[in-house]
């Protein structure tokens, strides 16, 4: 049994995870040194499309996160706290205390028209020399100048980032998380908070933008009623960029890793202590972004699961109901016992962050890379994972170079941990020793940021590490050469 941190108690938390696809609610306790997982409730987070674009439907985001937490808040004691984490780059926008209309998707193709209007008054190149981020049609600065644009930002009183909007609507204030805030485009680098000068240029009110705090700050109790009347849980900020939570949750023991945050974005790097904005960085797609404790998350982000939950939804298996999941069980499990193909595709390619004919994608992809895609479902699968292995591998070994990180192992956390299939293909390809888990480590990650705001456990963020080590199975796959 580990020696718990000084300040170690028992604590109980909630982490409110939502992802691309899917959303959980995640109930767990901390007590000696350990992290123990209470219960999991899961949802569905899709998107819909209406005459303006695609969209996320937040409101029921929110309805679903309140049932998760009263299920789990009924099968144990109160909670002593709850955050929330989600992806990054959407926003909703207030005004009269409410929400004006549904957020836009960050896939919405309106950032199409508005990168090159950005581009010339906000170079790209420019950005990444003084703040290491670099630009993607994702980001909220692309999105917010297409609501200018539309005249969507007259009258709104705030911009809250998607994670800062449902803590809102649990309690806390009306404010913005240091590593979200530090991924739009629109902030001064370490967490300095809103670049104005920026925001001035693009022509947007700068009165829309909150105080923004850093993680591991108390910003409301939840409003009576949510959970039950008396009830006053915190609601606590954490590194609500759910990236950022995870790589809190990856149980390294010394500082010679890589990560490897795996879910619908797949998202590589080295955790480093200063920006990197070399323009070898900025041409392979590098970015720089806050971490807890002013670390500096130095990575790559791609396309990740995205790509197969596309191609189950085009076969008609992304239902959640017990024959639509018995069937994705036997199709990876079919994938398994096939052959690794003869090509691997590029999936950095930004041809595959758009929704709808993905499979007619891969097979453009392979056919440029003088393969011939495959008939059988599971092969096709197999494809993604060994193509998904090989580009992880690569921006490992990039990573490496441009940091100067000595990695000696890679640390692959977040959903597609499960995935044996991507994990062996990383350590074949990288000639590094990969280790899996955990697999909720973005929840892992918020409950520790709490319970260390909260008095609960003390230490610097190698502490929180060891315990998520000592409270995870972890699993090894070293290289095989063929």
């Amino acid at each position: 049994m580990p020696v718990p941190p000084p300040g170690s108690e028992t604590f109980r938390a909630a982490a409110i995870d939502l992802g691309g696809s899917s959303g959980r609610v995640v109930g767990a306790v901390l007590d000696r040194g350990r992290l123990h997982i209470e219960g999991v409730r899961r949802f569905r987070n899709r998107a819909f499309s209406d005459e303006l674009g695609l969209r996320w439907d937040a409101e029921k985001l929110f309805r679903d996160a309140v049932s998760g937490l009263r299920v789990l808040r009924r099968r144990g004691e109160a909670f002593s706290s709850v955050a929330v984490d989600t992806w990054s780059g959407d926003y909703g926008l207030v005004a009269y205390g409410g929400l004006v209309e549904a957020p836009f998707h960050q896939r919405d193709s309106r950032t199409d028209r508005t990168f090159p209007l950005v581009d010339a008054v906000l170079p790209a190149a420019d950005g990444f020399r003084s703040t290491g981020v670099t630009a993607l049609p994702i980001m909220t600065v692309y999105q917010l100048m297409a609501d200018r644009e539309a005249g969507r930002l007259d009258g709104v009183d705030r911009l809250l980032l998607m994670p800062d909007l449902l803590s809102h609507w649990l309690g806390g204030a009306q404010v913005a998380e240091a590593t979200n805030v530090s991924t739009t485009g629109l902030a001064l680098p370490r967490g300095q908070g809103w670049d104005h000068d920026r925001i001035a240029t693009l022509g947007v009110p700068s009165r829309i933008f909150p105080e923004v705090v850093a993680p591991g700050t108390i910003i409301g109790r939840v409003e009576r009623g949510i959970l039950g009347d008396g009830d006053r849980t915190a609601v606590t900020a954490v590194a609500s960029h759910d990236t950022a939570s995870a790589v809190v949750a990856v149980p390294a023991v010394d500082e010679h890793f890589a990560f490897v945050s795996c879910g619908t974005w797949i998202l590589t790097g080295v955790e480093v202590d200063r920006l990197i904005t070399s323009e070898r960085a900025r041409l392979a797609g590098f970015t720089n972004e806050l971490g807890v404790d002013g670390t500096i998350r130095f990575l790559r982000i791609a396309a990740g699961f995205w790509i197969v939950n596309e191609c189950m939804r085009e076969w008609g298996l992304d239902d959640w109901g017990p024959r639509s999941t018995t069937a994705r069980d036997e199709l990876f499990d079919r994938a398994a016992a096939r052959d690794e193909p003869s090509v691997v595709i590029d999936t950095g390619d930004p041809r595959l962050l758009r929704p709808g004919q993905m499979s007619a994608r891969i097979a453009e992809l392979v056919a440029e890379a003088g393969g011939v895609m495959p008939s059988d479902r599971a092969d096709v699968i197999r494809l993604v994972l060994e193509s998904l292995g090989a580009f992880v591998a690569r921006q490992v070994d990039e990573a490496a170079a441009l940091s100067g990180v000595d990695v000696r192992v890679v640390h692959l956390v977040g959903g597609g941990s499960a995935s044996a299939i991507l994990a062996q293909a990383v350590a074949n390809r990288s000639g590094r020793a990969v280790e899996t888990g955990p697999s909720e480590a973005t929840s892992m990650g918020s409950i520790l940021v709490q319970a260390r705001a909260h008095g609960a456990v003390r230490g610097s963020l190698g502490d929180l590490r060891r315990i998520v080590r000592a409270s995870t199975a972890v699993r090894r796959y070293e290289p095989v050469v063929s």
